[in-house]
């Protein structure tokens, strides 16, 4: 039995890695008949004379030429298989749940919750973030049913608007990490459920409405036109999300709801660009409003860093010591990241990063100025207890050029 305990936690990471790759490949999958069907409807030949199509596009790949027809109206006759998309879109939520269930549920005391922020109990901070996921559904939804919904612009300001105030609620109840990830659940799970309570049912309504020679529903229709435009929108936002763990200066910044609403912003500019672009209308403004406003969220978050740098280095008189920095990552962060770990909840080292020895911590250095000093994931919820007076005195010895007995490595 001891023998199947200790095999526990490398059995939870093949299944983190099994399942992250899976949801990677359903969203390549999900996302690119999304974006390959809004191209198509744009680039339909529409000036055709036949009676009983609406537009057609002629295309070559793979050796072969595919001529593609849109019809008017329902077929005379149903072939013997309909290709129906959607599974694509379930697989990617239900890969995404399981990935939240692994990798923060499992670990909700140290990934999702910081005491700094809001100190609440693991129960409490899985309850909040499924409660968050069902009614992030129920608002948009009802939002969709609205009269505002006739108002496109006006739609479009509200959602971003709510949008932005529930990551900022977010980050004063998560962790920084956990709250960005929540935002990007949120997203996916409006998106999943839009497949799967909108369009996949006024595809059917259609289809059966066809088979049995009646009118379709024409509201349906609309409707699931429009949830197919908001996913369409919300993409490139919720792309950023799923990989801004990997960039603690985004989720880690003092301001990063706002960050993170910007971000948005620019990529559903990039979206639209390529939507009318796909229409044959070329607002070549954006592109540079977007590349702009990326370049200005750079500048923002890093100038600082290199104004603290640069003071470290004129104002710092008195030489750190190796031995003083030893001390503070042997207390702050070796207790996780060893080959035996001390601290409770952690069988092995995270991201198998270990810091026993001096080269450990020199073959490290980036990692910990990236998690340490320009942000403060790390230690994650400040579980260690790290003070800002230790975060500078790491950021003096890395700009004071991480010496070992004074000789710079």
């Amino acid at each position: 039995m001891d023998f199947f305990i200790s095999l526990t936690p490398y059995i939870i990471d093949w299944l983190d890695l099994i399942t992250r790759w899976i949801h990677i490949i359903v969203g390549i999958a999900w996302i690119g008949t999304s974006f390959y069907f809004n191209w198509l409807d744009s680039r339909l030949d529409r000036n055709i004379k036949k009676d009983d199509v609406e537009g057609e596009l002629w295309s070559v790949h793979s050796g072969g030429f595919y001529n593609i027809n849109k019809l008017k109206g329902p077929p005379k006759e149903f072939p013997k298989e309909l290709h129906w998309f959607k599974w694509e879109a379930y697989a990617t939520w239900i890969s995404g749940f399981v990935l939240l269930i692994i990798v923060y549920y499992f670990n909700a005391e140290s990934l999702m919750i910081d005491k700094n922020i809001n100190n609440i109990s693991p129960f409490l901070a899985i309850f909040i973030s499924i409660f968050f996921l069902i009614s992030s559904w129920f608002l948009y939804d009802f939002l969709c049913k609205s009269k505002l919904i006739d108002n496109s612009f006006l739609f479009t300001i509200i959602c971003f608007v709510i949008t932005v105030i529930i990551a900022f609620a977010l980050t004063n109840i998560y962790g920084a990490r956990a709250a960005y990830i929540h935002v990007g659940a949120g997203l996916g799970t409006i998106m999943a459920a839009n497949v799967f309570r909108v369009i996949i049912p006024s595809q059917k309504e259609m289809v059966n409405a066809a088979i049995n020679n009646k009118q379709p529903d024409l509201k349906k229709g609309i409707s699931a036109k429009q949830r197919s435009i908001h996913n369409n929108y919300i993409t490139l936002p919720v792309l950023f999300i799923m990989i801004s763990s990997h960039y603690p200066f985004t989720y880690g910044h003092k301001y990063n709801w706002a960050i993170l609403a910007i971000i948005s912003i620019i990529g559903a500019l990039v979206r639209h660009y390529f939507n009318l672009r796909n229409k044959r209308q070329h607002k070549k403004w954006i592109l540079p409003i977007a590349a702009l406003g990326m370049i200005s969220v750079m500048l923002y978050t890093s100038i600082p860093k290199v104004i603290t740098k640069n003071y470290n280095e004129t104002n710092s008189f008195e030489e750190v010591s190796f031995s003083e920095i030893e001390n503070i990552i042997k207390y702050r962060c070796g207790v996780c990241h060893a080959y035996n770990p001390t601290f409770e909840g952690f069988d092995a080292a995270p991201l198998g990063v270990v810091f026993e020895t001096k080269e450990d911590i020199i073959n490290n250095i980036d990692q910990i100025k990236s998690q340490s000093i320009d942000s403060d994931v790390m230690p994650p919820g400040n579980l260690t207890g790290m003070t800002e007076n230790e975060r500078k005195q790491i950021s003096i010895w890395i700009d004071q050029g991480s010496k070992i007995n004074n000789l710079p490595e």
